[in-house]
């Protein structure tokens, strides 16, 4: 990684501490595991919480079944129940949601940076109805520097949701775009942190919210 592209890095980072409206925690287990073949499984558990931490906002409970079609593509399936609690300046009811959903993965990489892309289709029931939506993110990793023998990462990724009806397009809903670091904690945890821009299509000019988003990833298999 060269210094331009560290300082780069920096400044995006600090302009995202500065202009950060909140910070926003997300802790996540995640057990993997082999079936048979080129079959796995994955189930993951999501906490979500806001106002530095403040608020409990979400829950997230997502198992899958992962099929390895070649060395860079991967087809999975699963479902996901969505806890969501109401919290001052957001809902003011608690809501639930259930949605079914396909997904394709595909990676590569050019030179010092890889890249990972995964759409996925989601069949939406929620409280107030059904409805359908597409996810596309593509995400680019590169390494920064080694601090005590422990790599640094720089991770970018773009998420752009979109309302379907049956695969046709209607209209965007939401789009996520993040820069931040990343680095192993130990073999099972991996600490993430940076800047995350939000725009919301909300009302007439929609929304837009900056905010320090952080992960802390645990695997246990």
């Amino acid at each position: 990684m060269s210094k331009f592209s560290l300082a780069l890095a920096c400044a995006v980072l600090a302009f995202g501490a500065l202009s950060a409206q909140e910070a926003i925690s997300h802790n996540s287990l995640f057990a993997v595991g082999d079936l048979s073949g080129k079959w796995t499984y994955r189930a993951e558990t999501h906490f979500v919480r806001g106002d530095f931490m403040k608020q409990s906002r979400q829950l997230i409970l997502r198992p899958a079944l992962i099929y390895k079609l070649s060395k860079s593509i991967r087809l999975s399936g699963g479902l996901s129940y969505l806890y969501n609690a109401s919290y001052e300046g957001g809902p003011f009811n608690t809501n639930e949601e259930i949605n079914f959903w396909e997904q394709i993965d595909f990676s590569h990489q050019v030179g010092p940076i890889r890249f990972s892309h995964w759409l996925r289709h989601e069949q939406r029931h929620r409280e107030s109805g059904y409805t359908e939506r597409l996810r596309i993110r593509s995400r680019a990793d590169a390494f920064l520097f080694e601090v005590n023998n422990t790599p640094v990462d720089l991770v970018a990724f773009n998420e752009h949701f979109v309302l379907t009806q049956g695969f046709k397009w209607q209209k965007m809903d939401q789009n996520w775009t993040f820069i931040g670091v990343q680095f192993p904690v130990n073999k099972h945890f991996m600490a993430r942190t940076g800047y995350r821009y939000v725009a919301l299509n909300r009302g007439i000019s929609g929304q837009h919210l900056h905010t320090i988003h952080s992960w802390l990833i645990y695997r246990f298999l």
